[in-house]
């Protein structure tokens, strides 16, 4: 299946979307493409893409590996990068994970919601021997992460509704019922628990995080031993992510990772 070339209705407004699409597909790809690959994956001909992918070099926004005639983000296109990065938020939100993790001892991590699934952005791992290692890129059902648990408890959406929906059962099911108080319990406590669902000696602490708009996409958490975090010291952590939280409000982390 390949991408749709951008169309448009100028010839110099076309030429910019093509090789819009042509640097995205080589930013997106981990070991950069070839004339063909691009091609194939753009929908564009093996000669458009010739033509836009050295004309891109010329510019420095791509660059060619000469021993595998592969085309990479050249110096210009990284010193953009490199300029949004610093302007995107993410290094303070690092700052904000390292904190927590030096302060609760667990992996700290950063998500964003992405339809029914939450999407790991950030983590910063525990110095501990025992722990868990954040996995940033992974996808994760909703009600499977602590995160989305937060986000859906404290979002704009009734909590029944949004049990029903995510559990894929009617209103009054044992399984809808049983998410309807947990997202209720979520509300009250102001932070989200959740043992995980796969391995029972690992749970969560998260707490959403607020826009500017107070629309809730994302979320901060602690992840370890349950061991390490029994039912005696929830509100204690709970009341650290949620400071973490706070300090994650406002960051254009998103921005950084395509929500747009």
């Amino acid at each position: 299946m390949t991408a749709a070339a951008p169309s448009a209705r100028g010839s110099e407004i076309q030429s910019v979307a093509r090789a819009a699409s042509v640097l995205g597909v080589v930013v997106d790809s981990p070991h950069g493409l070839t004339t063909t690959e691009i091609a194939k994956i753009t929908g564009l001909t093996v000669s458009t893409v010739h033509r836009l992918a050295h004309t891109l070099v010329s510019g420095n926004l791509l660059c060619r590996d000469q021993g595998s005639e592969r085309f990479l983000p050249g110096p210009l296109l990284l010193r953009l990068a490199r300029k949004a990065l610093g302007a995107s938020g993410v290094p303070e939100a690092a700052d904000v994970l390292k904190e927590l993790a030096d302060r609760t001892g667990e992996t700290a991590s950063i998500g964003m919601r992405r339809g029914d699934e939450v999407l790991v952005l950030l983590s910063v791992p525990s110095t501990k021997a025992l722990r868990y290692n954040g996995r940033p890129g992974a996808r994760v059902p909703l009600l499977e992460s602590a995160i989305g648990c937060a986000i859906v408890a404290f979002g704009a959406d009734p909590v029944g509704q949004v049990a029903e929906v995510l559990t894929r059962r009617g209103s009054g099911s044992p399984e809808s019922w049983a998410t309807e108080i947990d997202l209720l319990a979520t509300q009250f406590r102001g932070y989200a628990v959740l043992d995980d669902p796969h391995d029972p000696a690992l749970r969560a602490v998260a707490a959403p995080v607020v826009g500017a708009s107070e629309h809730v996409r994302m979320g901060v958490e602690i992840q370890g031993p349950a061991s390490r975090l029994p039912d005696g010291r929830l509100d204690e952590l709970g009341s650290v992510v949620r400071s973490a939280a706070d300090a994650l409000e406002g960051l254009p982390i998103s921005m950084a990772f395509g929500d747009f």
